[in-house]
């Protein structure tokens, strides 16, 4: 039987957990807990909680910010500088998703293409702690995370908009005063542990938007056998990322980009040992303004040379014949390669079939001839130390032995004789495979020749004697992206010139911008030449990421930004400015160490209002402190009181009374459940090997509406009153993406965007 001090503790937990809305299985009579740890009652401090008992838990930092961020001073971005987006601690694979959407950002046609995508929001919100990590749910999430509406939890449509978050990113490269910021929400919105960011993020914008919008970044491709002209043979394919998923074997005939198009657009003819009619091979239909391409597999062994003009003509549908003869061309090339390395690694190679072992036959026969070479000096000694003894060792006649006469016997000469024959036997065995090396090398030489030829064949335009000009669009190199964030980024710069002079032409500069968590200087960003990125890109990966863009996407004019984003960066910008003027210790620090909410003391006695077990009610406050002040002023900004997600995504929130006083009472969010991933298709985002046949069509959806107008922005923030709340609650802010009202009380929609007031700076 339960004691009445036990009955009453479990009487008290219910009629909390009911004022909570929360429900607890009865005790089951004689049944007696297993548990052996009493209950605590305190703040809310815990790492973790079960859900059935905790609608509300205190955070510290994310899991998905960056916990060696450096201090503002160091994230701040100069004038001159692109921004750029990292991977951030959070992300589980490596990718370059960053640096693509980097690269974007100074290509003013993908820019544009990537702001029209899905449709404008009236706000984006605002969270100061976006930029590291922190997602900013859209307002019909925020409804659906009502009590009334969802229980304790909401479903999976209570995430980020896909297409918003990359509205933010982009407005974020335009205007932000960081230095850099990261893709974390963005990559969590795309869970496919199967695939890569980069095919699930193309496939993504394809499934979501119309194919027509997107035609600047996708190119169509068709596949067909080279010995027929029948539309029943063709199979189409459209993508918007060539992966190069080719084997070491593969990599080991690349040299140039050009090859390792070759290699991806005819691989099925290439693959053969003879070129045969039912060979299929790849060709673009139809080429976007934007052509991303990305280094699969575990890339070359060394590197190959990356053009900084680049002419797809050969593979172009109009250049059939001509592709085929090249490809016919290149496979008896990659033949004739494969016969003089067997040839060379049979003349080099000797294999133990008893043990599998390989050995080199130049270092056998070159060990075998120092071993006869050391019986030939045996032999020569002996003789000549028998001349020294028939002379009775005198050393008047031979003061050095070696000066005495090689006086063998018959056998010794006989033993010589046979030993000489074999220095002579190894000697003309080496020099013939000496010769012969020698010659395969000048074949490989020959062949390797022919080969970089013919990857030159329709690459340059306005050659002199061409029958048919090229009709292809010359692609510019624009950025280099790799997975450790590191990006070469191309900005287009238009110098300002006088009215009276002639216009300047635009220039072009290379930026490398790196981020290096274990580095004393985390950020660096320098203005490299084009040479030197060639070189130094294949040291820091093997796996690059390339951009190309036609001239006509770089000069396009850049699209303003909407009402509602030019509000988010401003936003934004506000935040960082205030930051840089926080002491080091409480920009840095506290971000690094803090593992409590700071409105919620560790000591419960601290507390400005005090629980008790008799009326399960918090009372007003200290005795010495007005009941309606607003005791956690200094806090306002460095609180981060949010549910509780299973998953582990938080966001972050700001001061109650500025949402009660526009929107009304504000209910306090439940906890979240696990979020499941998305379920996405990449059967036409990325063009491989194996997905050149794999598109059957398109998806579509209406273009997106016109942008929405936005309302009146809250620029003061008004003091927050402390109001009595319910035991096993704990007070909190609204989420920093201030909901709208459940009721609209004024007629009229206001902005979700929260514009920081100049009198906190």
């Amino acid at each position: 039987m339960q004691s009445q001090e036990d009955e009453d503790m479990q009487r008290a937990l219910r009629e909390s957990a009911q004022e909570a809305g929360l429900s607890i299985p009865p005790q089951e009579s004689g049944v007696i807990s297993q548990s052996t740890s009493t209950p605590y009652f305190g703040p809310a401090n815990r790492t973790e909680y079960d859900q059935d008992n905790w609608a509300m838990v205190p955070v510290g930092p994310l899991k998905t910010r960056l916990d060696n961020a450096p201090s503002p001073a160091q994230r701040k971005r100069s004038p001159e500088t692109p921004a750029f987006l990292i991977q951030g601690s959070g992300s589980a694979r490596h990718h370059t998703l960053g640096g693509l959407l980097t690269i974007f950002s100074q290509i003013p046609l993908a820019r544009n293409v990537l702001l029209r995508c899905g449709s404008p929001a009236a706000s984006y919100g605002f969270n100061n702690e976006w930029w590291n990590g922190q997602e900013i749910l859209p307002p019909e999430a925020l409804r659906q995370m009502q009590p009334e509406e969802s229980g304790w939890g909401y479903d999976n449509a209570a995430r980020p908009n896909f297409e918003e978050e990359i509205h933010r990113l982009m407005a974020f490269l335009d205007s932000t005063e960081r230095s850099y910021g990261t893709v974390n929400t963005l990559t969590n919105l795309m869970q496919d542990t199967t695939s890569d960011i980069e095919k699930q993020f193309y496939a993504q914008l394809g499934d979501t938007n119309d194919g027509e919008l997107l035609e600047p970044l996708h190119q169509e491709a068709i596949l067909a056998s080279v010995g027929t002209n029948e539309d029943s043979e063709i199979q189409h394919a459209r993508f918007g990322l060539l992966e190069f998923d080719h084997s070491g074997l593969e990599y080991a005939h690349i040299k140039t980009l050009y090859e390792a198009l070759d290699y991806l657009m005819w691989g099925d003819l290439l693959s053969w040992h003879d070129a045969d009619d039912r060979s299929r091979i790849a060709m673009f239909k139809k080429m976007g303004e934007v052509l991303t391409i990305k280094v699969g597999n575990d890339g070359p062994l060394d590197s190959f040379e990356i053009p900084e003009v680049l002419y797809p003509e050969r593979y172009l549908e109009s250049r059939k014949k001509e592709a085929r003869r090249i490809a016919s061309a290149l496979l008896e090339t990659k033949n004739a390669l494969d016969s003089v390395t067997t040839e060379e690694r049979r003349l080099q190679e000797w294999q133990d079939d008893w043990n599998q072992l390989t050995f080199n036959k130049t270092d056998m026969i070159r060990n075998a001839t120092e071993q006869w070479k050391a019986f030939s000096d045996y032999l020569e000694s002996a003789g000549r130390f028998q001349a020294m003894e028939a002379s009775g060792f005198d050393t008047n006649k031979y003061p050095n032995y070696r000066d005495a006469p090689c006086q063998m016997t018959e056998v010794q000469a006989k033993h010589s004789e046979q030993v000489d024959e074999v220095l002579l036997l190894t000697e003309r065995i080496l020099h013939d495979m000496e010769a012969k090396t020698e010659d395969l090398r000048v074949q490989l030489e020959q062949i390797q020749a022919k080969q970089r030829f013919l990857g030159k064949l329709l690459t340059v335009p306005d050659k002199p004697g061409r029958p048919k000009p090229m009709t292809c669009k010359k692609y510019l190199l624009r950025g280099v992206a790799t997975d450790r964030d590191i990006v070469y980024v191309c900005q287009r710069l238009y110098p300002e010139s006088v009215e009276s002079e002639d216009p300047k032409s635009p220039v072009d500069q290379w930026w490398r911008l790196e981020y290096s968590p274990n580095e004393d200087q985390l950020v660096r960003s320098e203005k490299v030449e084009v040479e030197r990125i060639f070189r130094d890109v294949w040291l820091e990966t093997k796996t690059p990421l390339l951009v190309y863009a036609t001239e006509e996407a770089i000069s396009t004019p850049r699209a303003p930004l909407s009402d509602a984003l030019n509000m988010f960066v401003r936003s934004d910008n506000k935040a960082f400015r205030q930051e840089l003027k926080r002491p080091v210790a409480d920009s840095v620090e506290e971000r690094r160490h803090t593992s409590v909410d700071p409105i919620s003391p560790s000591k419960r006695k601290h507390r400005d209002s005090m629980d008790s077990m008799d009326t399960n009610r918090a009372s007003i406050g200290s005795e010495d402190r007005s009941p309606f002040e607003n005791a956690f002023d200094e806090q306002v900004e460095q609180a981060e009181m949010e549910m509780a997600d299973m998953s582990g995504g938080k966001s972050e929130y700001v001061r109650g009374s500025d949402a009660e006083d526009k929107f009304g009472p504000l209910e306090i969010p439940p906890t979240t459940l696990n979020r499941d991933p998305a379920q996405i298709t990449i059967e036409s985002a990325t063009l491989t090997p194996d997905t050149l046949a794999a598109n059957k069509g398109e998806a579509h959806r209406p273009t997106p509406s016109e942008d929405s107008q936005t309302d009146d922005v809250v620029n003061k923030m008004a003091e927050a009153q402390v109001a009595k709340s319910p035991e096993m609650q704990e007070r909190v802010r609204p989420p920093s993406l201030i909901r709208p009202p459940l009721g609209n009380d004024t007629g009229r929609d206001l902005s979700m965007d929260m514009e920081i007031s100049d009198i906190q700076e």
